[in-house]
């Protein structure tokens, strides 16, 4: 099964995925990047975010890095499935705000153990 997008890589070994995205937009999120197109995002509320892996199979649950492109912001994984991946952004004192925030995921389409 071929990598999706430009950045994406696959082990023949293990399928590995990497998936790069870029949340920007405050008040109404938008995913861009070379897998943007197979992900979709969903606002949960202030700093609350839902990245939506439904077009990825992914098979087991991803590692998940987060960075901020926001100053003065915190961001964190608060879960991960292998079907999406819930992102929680605060300013500096804890309080929920909204954040623009880079995202790589990496998966494997192996049911074995990576």
């Amino acid at each position: 099964m071929p990598g999706f997008g430009a950045k994406s890589v696959e082990s023949p070994q293990r399928k590995m995925q990497v998936i790069t995205l870029k949340k920007s937009g405050l008040g109404t999120p938008v995913l861009s990047g070379s897998c943007a197109s197979f992900c979709t995002v969903t606002d949960n509320g202030v700093g609350d975010y839902t990245i939506n892996l439904s077009k990825i199979p992914l098979a087991q649950v991803p590692e998940v890095f987060v960075t901020q492109n926001t100053a003065a912001r915190i961001g964190r994984v608060s879960s991960a499935t292998a079907l999406a991946v819930r992102v929680l952004t605060t300013d500096l004192a804890g309080t929920a705000a909204e954040s623009d925030f880079h995202v790589m995921i990496v998966g494997s389409l192996a049911k074995d153990l990576v």
